[in-house]
């Protein structure tokens, strides 16, 4: 979570320069930043307080890492950094750095209204679509390693929730499993995927691409957290303010 932005980032910057105008190709690769109907309400609340024409700058402290460490601050509007990319978030001006632009394009900003932790949080976008294989090779060395490490390194982490993931097969780099379990169904069945899952791959296996979930949830009969309970997965890590 990113808590209320009050700050501004010192650094060199040079005087904005207009743009160059687009062609309709180019319009329709522009990187794009989504904002909630709160968010955006609560973002041109914040910048019409600053005495000032303001910018949102979305920045990450991590670039090129998974996950992305999203932080934000207030700018001039009227000032770009080399490298700069300005977005038009629904008539909100966002700035975005060349090096955090990749983890930034698609992204979603919202607004938490939690009384003992408000503030915008930026959820990254989606990642891509993987359609599920008919037909793996069995014979891959690497189905082993990642078998390996599902049953020595993923399963016990999950099994407290009833829960466990099964390899299906591994593709090109992509690992695609299957949960069931408490995790068939459960509503944060997402959360234990990428944020369990994905990293305990790919950080004992670092040429793992993605890992994508090929489970049918609608079968799951006992799924550990339901949309009406809530709760957290096992591999939730709090937000911080």
């Amino acid at each position: 979570m990113v808590s209320w932005f009050g700050r501004k980032r010192e650094s060199k910057a040079e005087p904005m320069r207009s743009q160059p105008e687009t062609t309709p190709a180019q319009q329709e690769v522009a990187p794009r930043v989504s904002l909630t109907p709160q968010a955006h309400q609560q973002l041109a609340a914040v910048l019409a307080r600053q005495p000032q024409a303001a910018a949102l700058r979305i920045f990450v402290k991590n670039p090129g890492s998974d996950p992305p460490q999203y932080d934000m601050a207030l700018e001039p509007a009227d000032i770009l950094r080399h490298g700069d990319v300005v977005i038009d978030a629904n008539g909100l001006r966002v700035l975005v750095d060349a090096d955090s632009l990749a983890a930034v394009d698609g992204a979603t900003i919202d607004f938490r209204d939690d009384p003992l932790q408000p503030g915008f949080v930026v959820n990254p976008p989606a990642p891509p679509a993987f359609a599920v294989p008919d037909v793996f090779d069995t014979a891959d060395p690497l189905a082993a390693q990642v078998q390996s490490v599902l049953v020595h390194h993923v399963n016990p982490g999950i099994a407290a929730h009833g829960g466990r993931a099964e390899l299906v097969g591994v593709k090109d780099d992509v690992v695609y499993v299957a949960m069931g379990g408490g995790c068939q169904g459960c509503s944060m069945a997402a959360v234990t995927l990428k944020q369990g899952i994905e990293q305990i791959l790919k950080q004992m296996i670092p040429r793992i691409k993605a890992v994508v979930d090929a489970t049918d949830h609608a079968l799951g009969s006992n799924p550990f957290y339901t949309a009406e309970k809530g709760g957290e997965s096992p591999f939730h890590q709090a937000a911080k303010a």
